[in-house]
């Protein structure tokens, strides 16, 4: 998904409302303090000796949503529907008392639908269809987590489930964006969900990826695999000058958003670097004009050095000077909810004026950029936020403290 012309400048969207649920906090506030304070939530994963993984603890949904048939939904979904639901109450839509013909939902959600199939699966094979439960059915397709979604809020503009792993959130706020601007609905709500179950987690082992139940390296030379991290999050979209007619003052904007698609390993530098580009031209924001990167890099190998060199070649001359950020060592791959989790850190740090420290990163496998060592005072007006998808999808998102 790329804009529809490069050459022309997007209007920005207003952020009006921002929510997350993760192992190191449920708000933007409570996950900032944790990753300046080195946080890691990576723990040793029960029966899979070596390999660790980000897990929220204590998750009880009717803490922070009350909707119908919340209990027949499977974790991801129900993370999905609490992240959205904190989400609205923080923008102040649903007081607004927004018809439900306008508003829209997005969720980004590759496996949220796999543990339910699983189950029906297995039940089908070692029951037999007599005794299957008939409403695993329905809850096993990979729409489903979206529509259970659009349900629980009566989203009624248009309910759209974007499905690429590690860039599906990124790549849901740019669609989402377009709607808005477009007039497709007069708000809408991006969400990205992902929880592994245990046959996601063996199946990751086998083929390599993952790593020690340790710390991710990111961008390290010694980095050794990454480990998946349990999350959600979800922000609102409006535009700017329905924002200002409720008296809302949005949290920051989104200017730019670009996709583009590696088919090889050796193409994903230049993948992300083009995506990274076109993002950035989308927003009229020259690369000097970056004064943070929130990076995707996960301790995954090869994608972590491809990510490093892109965002050089990107940000040429003014790369050893801006500040790169990455909390995938402290949350593990949250799949599906990275890219809106790494958008959110960057607003966090934007507002804040400081930004946290890259976990687990001592000896940079890439030189040439100014990796963050410890929390820094940042004055960044504009921040880039890249991720790339296992399967060599690269994404690219521009956010802006003002309009």
């Amino acid at each position: 998904m790329t804009p529809a012309s490069t050459d022309s400048v997007l209007q920005p969207i207003a952020i009006t409302g921002m929510a997350l649920l993760t192992p190191l906090g449920d708000t933007p506030d409570s996950l900032a303090a944790s990753l300046a304070a080195r946080r890691s939530a990576i723990e040793p994963v029960k029966d899979m000796a070596g390999v660790g993984a980000a897990v929220i603890k204590d998750f009880e949904a009717t803490r922070y949503a009350n909707v119908r048939g919340l209990r027949l939904y499977n974790r991801p979904t129900r993370l999905a529907i609490c992240a959205a639901k904190l989400a609205l109450v923080d923008s102040g839509i649903e007081a607004a008392g927004l018809p439900k013909e306008q508003l829209g939902v997005l969720l980004a959600s590759t496996f949220g639908h796999m543990e339910t199939l699983l189950e029906y699966d297995r039940s089908l094979v070692t029951a037999g269809i007599q005794r299957t439960n008939p409403a695993l059915m329905p809850l096993a397709i990979p729409s489903a987590p979206g529509a259970a979604l659009a349900l629980s809020f009566a989203a009624k503009a248009f309910s759209i489930t974007l499905s690429d792993g590690g860039v599906s959130s990124l790549d849901a706020l740019g669609l989402g964006s377009r709607l808005v601007e477009g007039g497709r609905a007069r708000a809408c709500i991006v969400v990205g969900t992902f929880s592994a179950c245990q046959d996601l987690m063996l199946a990751a082992s086998r083929a390599g990826l993952l790593g020690s139940a340790s710390t991710p390296r990111v961008f390290d030379r010694r980095r050794n695999g990454t480990s998946f991290g349990e999350a959600a999050a979800a922000v609102v979209l409006e535009r700017v000058e329905d924002a200002r007619a409720r008296g809302v003052e949005p949290k920051a904007y989104l200017r730019g958003q670009a996709s583009t698609f590696a088919g090889e390993p050796e193409a994903v530098e230049s993948a992300l670097r083009r995506a990274s580009t076109n993002a950035l031209r989308s927003a009229g924001i020259a690369a000097d004009e970056v004064g943070l990167v929130s990076a995707g890099a996960s301790g995954t190998a090869g994608a972590d050095a491809a990510e490093a060199r892109a965002i050089i070649g990107v940000l040429g001359a003014a790369a050893p000077r801006t500040p790169v950020m990455a909390i995938k060592g402290n949350l593990g791959e949250a799949m599906d909810a990275s890219g809106l989790l790494q958008a959110l850190s960057a607003i966090s740090a934007m507002r804040s004026g400081k930004a946290p420290p890259i976990l687990g990163l001592e000896d940079p496998e890439v030189p040439g950029l100014r990796y963050l060592e410890e929390e820094t005072d940042v004055d960044a007006r504009h921040a880039l936020v890249t991720s790339v998808s296992y399967e060599g999808a690269c994404s690219a998102l521009v956010l802006s403290r003002n309009p």
